[in-house]
């Protein structure tokens, strides 16, 4: 039975964000296993994976295996994977109704998790603009924040709000449409897109670490 992930939809613009809110425990853990991680220089060596992605970024290190190993976060993947490919389904079916899926309920998709890895962001760090391949969907878990970052976003209100955040980027510029959607990040706050849209994450000038966890999903 699906857990109260507190699972949203947003349409920004066409296609469908979905936003839920993870468990504490699978938070924990996944905050454990990549502080064991980054204590040991050669397991992060070993599972350096900055050459696969496009980030400008101190740590990025490769955690499928562990992610797979997680019952409550394979879980917590798998529903609102699931929850966000019924409702994607359904709006086409009908048009409107996005959270409502009694007409798909019979029906049973299975989710793959294809590649999975930890993002660690110290001050000067970002993520260009760029889309991932290979999968159908991709998902953030933002996991652990600067300690003074709230104090460095409210500063940065006057211009553009967004440091440190994740923007999503609709390539069509038309008169009336919105064609940017700036997240700013939340420990607990989870994020699924369709894998083909344009995102890219702004740096941040203070002291600490801003880490998150990225996943390519599939249906299979």
């Amino acid at each position: 039975m699906t857990q109260a992930y507190d699972i949203r939809t947003v349409a920004p613009f066409s296609p469908l964000i979905l936003r839920a809110t993870a468990p504490q425990g699978v938070v924990t853990a996944l905050n454990d296993a990549i502080d064991a991680i980054a204590a040991s220089d050669s397991e992060t060596a070993a599972r350096d994976w900055s050459r696969n992605l496009a980030g400008n970024l101190q740590t990025e290190v490769r955690l499928t295996d562990l992610i797979r190993a997680m019952p409550e976060l394979c879980d917590f993947l798998y529903e609102t994977a699931r929850a966000y490919a019924y409702r994607c389904e359904n709006a086409l079916l009908n048009y409107a109704h996005y959270d409502d899926t009694e007409d798909l309920k019979d029906r049973k998709l299975e989710i793959r998790i294809n590649e999975g890895w930890a993002n660690d962001m110290v001050a000067g760090d970002f993520n260009p603009v760029h889309f991932h391949q290979g999968c159908l969907f991709s998902c953030v878990l933002f996991l652990r924040l600067p300690d003074d970052y709230e104090a460095e976003f409210q500063a940065d209100k006057a211009r553009q709000h967004t440091v440190g955040c994740l923007q999503f980027i609709d390539g069509r510029t038309v008169v009336g449409g919105r064609n940017l959607f700036v997240v700013k990040p939340e420990v607990g706050a989870f994020y699924l897109w369709p894998s083909w849209m344009l995102h890219c994450v702004y740096p941040f000038r203070g002291a600490g670490v801003r880490r998150s966890v990225s996943v390519n999903l599939s249906l299979v």
